[in-house]
């Protein structure tokens, strides 16, 4: 008997740490994503509902990684909804890759289309899941993006190649434009 209450001891320490760990995991998984979202909001401030436009590797900067593909234009929009359903536009490159890509306040991406299915020039409303606004009324249901969060991000990427280069490329990137309609 004397040599069980170690062993249920050491089990029930074995359980309690087993218990931590698991919690700590999900709790990991489930709050990262909203930590990341957080930093990127927060180097955006100011800059909310506006396209911002992401550097180009240059002489000074070649000694850190400026994107995560240096082929790439990628600009972002940081969207809050509260207020406003958003109308996003622009120019679509022919002849090579474009994307657009909507993310939700905990990075979960919930809408992508790109050039094979875009052509010439785009034009989405962003509006909050289940809005009922008067500035939708009319608008085909395949311009409106429903976003679950209120708050996200928005990314664009272009790749830069001999048909389109950068300087090119740029132009149409800032060529984006974002207008605040009413809710």
């Amino acid at each position: 008997m004397a040599a069980t209450k170690p062993l249920i001891k050491k089990g029930i320490f074995a359980l309690i740490l087993v218990v931590i760990a698991i919690t700590f995991y999900y709790l990991t998984i489930w709050a990262t994503p909203y930590y990341v979202q957080s930093k990127f909001a927060e180097k955006s401030a100011g800059y909310v509902n506006t396209p911002r436009f992401g550097d180009q590797p240059n002489a000074e900067n070649s000694r850190v990684i400026p994107l995560p593909n240096p082929d790439f234009l990628y600009s972002t929009i940081n969207y809050d909804l509260k207020e406003n359903v958003l109308k996003i536009s622009g120019i679509v490159p022919d002849s090579t890759y474009w994307s657009i890509s909507a993310y939700q306040e905990n990075t979960t991406n919930y809408f992508v289309e790109n050039e094979e299915k875009v052509k010439s020039k785009f034009e989405y409303y962003l509006a909050p899941e289940g809005s009922t606004s008067e500035v939708l009324k009319n608008i085909p249901k395949e311009k409106i993006i429903y976003s679950p969060t209120a708050k996200g991000l928005i990314l664009f990427r272009y790749l830069v190649s001999k048909a389109y280069p950068v300087k090119t490329l740029a132009e149409l990137q800032h060529g984006v434009t974002v207008e605040k309609l009413g809710k």
